[in-house]
């Protein structure tokens, strides 16, 4: 009876890229230069004003998806070097790279890992979703092309703009380790057990050639999460987590002390009179606040590669639960104290009078933007009608594939083709959009 399959980092660190193959040498590593792309890209420049939690906020303190990516793509590097350092103590790391590769790998991961985000955040997810549910428009469309858009979801999108848009339709041809610490959940929506997904089923060949290339394996029809795919995750989760109870207490959801009430025993921050964290009682909350956000990052990070150690094995042979992250595999330290306060006090956070208010507007404004891009889509698919010239307008034409005589697959990517356009928008231009449609604004 044979060992059973095991991953191999020779394959899960390939610098291959995405629709070039090998490249010119530089001064920079592979990875770098993944880093680099998606910095200097339109994507990601437009995530200054897009939602993180709070939408259309104008406090210069609370975070917005540009900021928030920036952080967990340095919690990331630090997640990828620590563990670099582990494999080469294991001698698994290839002999051609080095722990800060590692590292890079993941911060490349985590800088795209939101630059398909729509407009508003989950919300606008939310709000996509439901429109598509309630459209005829699904039903012409067969079951595996539909769940793209009654399902939708951010992530996948990030993987499209990453390797299906832009020149030559190959998108920043990432090298394949970074599109493999990007799939955190490597199947289709039709796949999906929940709405959480990676790549449409316009990217489910490139996928498939980088899963073969990294060499994930096949568990249950579904392919392997990637290892540093567990990394990128829980640079995410740390972040969000600790990040999002900061901004609440800064825009009064949560009290100024919350922080410190809920996180100074496990910190070991508690003092008593003239000790060395006496002070924090007395200081400004943001300077507090600032504090125990530090330690907090410092330990979770800390925690969650000695984590991703623990349960190595599991990891490699693709046998750790697909369902769960590394942050929810923590006892008692600093990881599960973060995920029990942020689970405790989510419905205070998502529910805010504000934030309610605000996404009931986001999901009637990029309601009203389908609607209108939409217009005479159901006619099309019925061969009644052609592209209204409008939408062809807006759009831009080199962005619309028609397929001769594969009508579906060309209503398919025609409707991919206005998602990709909405979700393209920031929060803002959405919401201006939606005024001028309606005829208030010019």
């Amino acid at each position: 009876m044979g060992s059973a399959p095991r991953m191999d980092w020779n394959k899960l660190l390939d610098a291959t890229r995405y629709g070039r193959g090998s490249e010119s040498s530089d001064v920079r590593s592979p990875f770098q230069r993944d880093i680099d792309r998606v910095l200097f890209s339109d994507h990601f420049r437009r995530l200054a004003r897009k939602t993180q939690v709070h939408p259309l906020n104008e406090n210069d303190h609370i975070h917005s998806r540009l900021t928030h990516s920036l952080e967990v793509a340095s919690v990331g590097k630090s997640l990828g070097e620590l563990v670099g350092v582990f494999l080469e103590d294991r001698r698994e790391l290839p002999s051609t790279l080095s722990p800060k590769d590692v590292g890079e790998a993941v911060q490349a991961a985590c800088l795209a890992h939101d630059i398909g985000n729509p407009p508003f955040g989950h919300g606008g997810e939310e709000a996509i979703k439901k429109w598509f549910a309630r459209s005829s428009v699904p039903i012409f469309l067969p079951p595996q092309y539909a769940n793209d858009f009654t399902r939708f979801d951010g992530n996948a999108m990030s993987v499209r703009i990453l390797v299906s848009t832009g020149f030559n339709n190959t998108g920043m041809s990432p090298t394949y380790a970074v599109l493999g610490a990007l799939l955190k959940y490597p199947w289709t929506s039709s796949q999906a057990e929940k709405d959480k997904f990676s790549f449409f089923q316009t990217e489910a060949d490139a996928m498939r050639t980088v899963a073969e290339a990294l060499g994930l394996i096949r568990i249950g029809g579904l392919w392997s999460r990637p290892p540093l795919a567990y990394l990128t995750e829980a640079a995410d989760d740390i972040c969000y987590r600790i990040i999002d109870i900061e901004d609440a207490t800064e825009l009064g959801i949560l009290e100024e002390s919350f922080m410190a009430d809920k996180f100074a025993k496990v910190l070991n921050l508690e003092s008593g009179p003239g000790e060395r964290y006496a002070w924090i009682h007395d200081c400004h909350f943001r300077q507090r606040n600032s504090l125990i956000r530090a330690k907090l990052i410092n330990g979770a990070v800390q925690e969650a590669a000695t984590l991703f150690q623990e349960h190595y094995d599991s990891i490699m042979s693709g046998e750790f639960d697909r369902n769960s992250s590394l942050m929810e595999k923590s006892q008692d330290g600093i990881c599960r104290v973060v995920h029990d306060v942020y689970k405790g006090i989510s419905d205070k956070l998502f529910l805010s009078r504000r934030k309610t208010i605000l996404e009931i507007g986001a999901q009637n404004a990029l309601g009203l933007l389908l609607e209108q891009t939409m217009v005479d889509m159901e006619r099309f698919a019925k061969g009644e009608s052609p592209i209204n010239e409008r939408v062809l307008a807006l759009l831009n034409r080199e962005n619309i594939e028609i397929i001769p005589g594969e009508d579906i697959r060309s209503l398919y990517l025609i409707i991919m083709a206005i998602v990709d356009y909405i979700s393209g928008m920031t929060d803002h231009y959405a919401t201006d959009l939606c005024r001028k449609f309606l005829g208030l604004g010019y």
